[in-house]
């Protein structure tokens, strides 16, 4: 196997063994919620199999393909076992974030999130960017010839955004957006595009955040991994990965320490991953 599929079956592991060990701590995982990170485990690890199952019937590019597909189509099964760890906040550290916000952001941290403006609507448009980001990065490491270098686009983001999702547990926390209860506030015009993003993370998200922002580091580490392959095409990505990140922040969607430990996180395994790249 690649080490991006052992990679995907160790972090799914990881979180299934987690889930059940819980039961040895202060607040045990309610036993639905063992078995669905559990289940999400065994649904990577089956998919995996019979990938390798057919490998006998393709040929060698179109497996390659393949598995680059469903590594993609995979990528969140730790994000929603993670989500499921998630019991309530721990008021303590979420209010030293929030602290750190209003050092750091005094006015954007009054605030639940972006105006309708243009200058909102960019940054409600960066941060709905974070959503394809995966595809279109792994798309553009064909379409630039650079189909060789996959395992090594895989090997620093999957690293990077699943350490980011390993840590999360740790951290149990609301986005800060919805810590923001000044009724001058809820009157402020929302934009459709801030909207949209709303409605997405109410029907499709674990409604806490990662810690550290896996969007962010997920960003980061495609603009790493483009900067030492393609140059200007990796130029390109790292101004999305920073409209996102200001986009995460401005619009509340997450903390700031959030999004600087993920663009650090990034940077951090694509130096350590150098040697392999």
């Amino acid at each position: 196997m690649r080490p991006t599929e052992w990679i995907q079956l160790g972090i799914a592991a990881f979180f299934a063994i987690a889930a059940w060990a819980t039961v040895l701590g202060p607040r045990p995982l309610p036993v639905r919620r063992r078995w669905i990170v559990t289940t999400l485990a065994a649904v990577a690890a089956i998919v995996i199999a019979a990938a390798h199952a057919i490998k006998p019937h393709l040929a060698a590019d179109s497996y390659s393909v393949m598995l680059d597909i469903l590594t993609a189509c995979l990528f969140l099964v730790p994000y929603w076992q993670t989500g499921q760890f998630f019991l309530g906040p721990n008021e303590k550290l979420q209010s030293r974030l929030l602290a750190i916000d209003q050092r750091l952001l005094p006015r954007a941290s009054t605030t639940s999130g972006t105006s309708r403006n243009p200058i909102g609507l960019l940054l409600e448009m960066a941060y709905l960017s974070c959503y394809p980001l995966v595809p279109v990065g792994l798309l553009a490491v064909y379409v630039f010839g650079l189909r060789d270098k996959a395992p090594g686009f895989w090997l620093v983001l999957m690293l990077a955004t699943y350490f980011c999702y390993a840590t999360t547990p740790l951290v149990p926390a609301f986005p800060p957006r919805s810590l923001i209860t000044a009724p001058a506030d809820a009157t402020t015009p929302v934009g459709k595009t801030r909207l949209f993003n709303l409605f997405i993370l109410k029907h499709g998200s674990i409604h806490a955040i990662s810690f550290p922002s896996a969007h962010v580091a997920s960003a980061f580490a495609i603009a790493f991994v483009f900067l030492h392959y393609a140059p200007l095409v990796g130029l390109a990505f790292l101004i999305v990965a920073i409209m996102i990140s200001l986009g995460a922040v401005i619009g509340r969607y997450h903390f700031a320490l959030d999004v600087i430990l993920g663009a650090i996180t990034a940077l951090a395994v694509f130096l350590a991953c150098l040697h392999w790249l």
